[in-house]
């Protein structure tokens, strides 16, 4: 039934006339294709390798072409890279870029919600407690240290947004849609209805 109710969401994709989210583009260090697999598919999505430069990741039902509610994954480009290997070493030492870096990850720390973000809507509170139990037990080996959970709020707990959302906030530097050196702000986001 679910195969049958997906088929008939991913068919309302192409015959929406308004508009909508399309996908995200992001991009991975050089070799590390098969670790934004491994993320993405703990987060709930399916990752399709496409054999062309991206991966398509489908983050619930989408349309026969998976344009729609999509994000893709390319491998960085050299000139990218260039700039993010001088971007790490200049964090790394003890500069006034270091030092604001230090202030940006502490705020995020503190209030994710006002970091920028891409959230992804899972289908109940449960599901989400679900995928950050994964996430904080059972994350492949391979991933461990390159995903954190940052924050969770419950409806009714210090910092939640509503009494009807619950969000939870993770980082990753295995792909971004800026800045890998940044890392990437994702929020697992759940509403009662």
């Amino acid at each position: 039934m679910a195969n049958l109710d997906e088929q008939a969401q991913a068919q309302g994709f192409l015959n929406y006339k308004g508009r909508l989210l399309n996908h995200l583009e992001m991009v991975y260090r050089p070799g590390e294709r098969h670790l934004v697999t491994k993320l993405f598919t703990a987060l709930g999505c399916t990752v399709t390798d496409t054999g062309h430069t991206h991966l398509g990741i489908a983050v619930g039902a989408t349309d026969k072409y998976g344009l729609n509610n999509a994000l893709y994954a390319s491998e960085v480009t050299s000139e990218q890279w260039a700039l993010e290997q001088l971007l790490q070493k200049a964090l790394a030492g003890e500069s006034q870029l270091s030092a604001a870096f230090a202030g940006y990850e502490e705020k995020f720390r503190r209030h994710p919600q006002l970091t920028s973000h891409f959230g992804i809507r899972y289908p109940s509170f449960d599901a989400v407690e679900k995928t950050l139990d994964h996430l904080q037990n059972r994350l492949d080996p391979e991933l461990k240290g390159r995903v954190e959970v940052k924050g969770i709020f419950r409806p009714g707990e210090p910092g939640s947004m509503s009494d009807f959302i619950m969000q939870a906030f993770i980082k990753t530097d295995v792909a971004a849609s800026g800045l890998i050196t940044f890392g990437q702000h994702i929020e697992l986001q759940a509403q009662r209805i």
